[in-house]
């Protein structure tokens, strides 16, 4: 036998051998992976009840993930239930008023004399419809821009305060409420018109719930790397028990006084809503028929 011939027989076994380890490792693969991905369809015929889903340290991760987003659904979709509700419920009272004065009005059964006083209601619950729905739009508005960040820039804080102050001025005169600027130069990164509107909002919920010939102070400053917004007034106050829920949409401490003024509930849950957007925090300090001070602290 020639060398060749030895090389020949020899390739022969190999082949066979290859093709015997080729076969076993396409079995051993296919049990392997499935056994892999077994958990992970079970996993997602199983997402409703994650919670007592158990699987492998390292599917652990992905699980936690997922239960947090479950979480998170949820919270949403009861926050977007109680919302609706709350809605429904706001637009209901002006909208019943409204009904109930122009029929009066339509049917002939109002006085000549008190015709002018419930057009006069008409328009006044008209009015709040308005400021209801510039709200509501408003916060819908907040969750399209909370991530676009080619909206964000450098931002001279004083300046927004400054301009928010001179608009508010004539608000604050009708209701003999002194407004007070104590604005040092104050750069922040954000969005103008979400930082304009978060100041308007404080200043106009502070001469709103003010005293008769009441103050309200407004200032930015710096401290290392922190900028700061501070709104204070010497109004009305907020009990303790309800500090902790002022923030929340459609909330009112006293919601005959949030009719009175014109108040819709979302001011303060817009100015949150704008601060979460810009990561910074805010701080409530209020004494009840002494006042109450709101600070945003913006990291620099």
């Amino acid at each position: 036998d020639s060398v060749y011939y030895a090389f020949y027989k020899a390739l022969i076994f190999i082949a066979v051998i290859m093709l015997a380890v080729m076969l076993i490792s396409l079995a051993l693969s296919f049990v392997i992976t499935k056994s892999i991905v077994k958990p992970v369809v079970e996993l997602g015929q199983n997402l409703d009840n994650i919670d007592n889903f158990k699987t492998y340290d390292e599917l652990q991760p992905f699980v936690d993930s997922i239960k947090k987003q479950n979480e998170r659904k949820k919270q949403l979709d009861k926050q977007k239930k109680e919302f609706t509700a709350n809605i429904s419920h706001e637009l209901k009272t002006p909208l019943t008023s409204i009904a109930g004065y122009a029929e009066l009005i339509e049917n002939g059964i109002a006085k000549p004399e008190d015709v002018k006083p419930f057009a006069g209601t008409i328009r006044k619950q008209a009015l709040r419809l308005v400021s209801l729905t510039e709200d509501i739009i408003q916060l819908s508005q907040l969750d399209e821009m909370k991530d676009d960040e080619d909206a964000f820039e450098s931002v001279e804080l004083s300046d927004i305060a400054e301009r928010c102050v001179q608009a508010l001025e004539m608000n604050a005169r009708s209701k003999n409420v002194k407004l007070i600027q104590k604005c040092a130069p104050c750069r922040v990164y954000g969005n103008p018109s979400l930082l304009e509107e978060m100041v308007y909002n404080l200043i106009d919920n502070a001469i709103r719930y003010n005293k008769e010939n009441g103050e309200v102070t407004v200032s930015t400053a710096t401290s290392e790397n922190k900028a700061f917004l501070t709104v204070e007034d010497t109004g009305i106050g907020i009990p303790k028990k309800y500090q902790s829920r002022i923030f929340e949409r459609f909330f009112r401490v006293d919601k005959s006084r949030s009719k009175e003024t014109g108040g819709t509930g979302l001011g303060l849950a817009i100015v949150k809503h704008i601060v979460q957007t810009h990561n910074a925090t805010i701080n409530l300090y209020s004494v009840e028929d002494v006042g109450t001070t709101i600070q945003i602290e913006f990291q620099k």
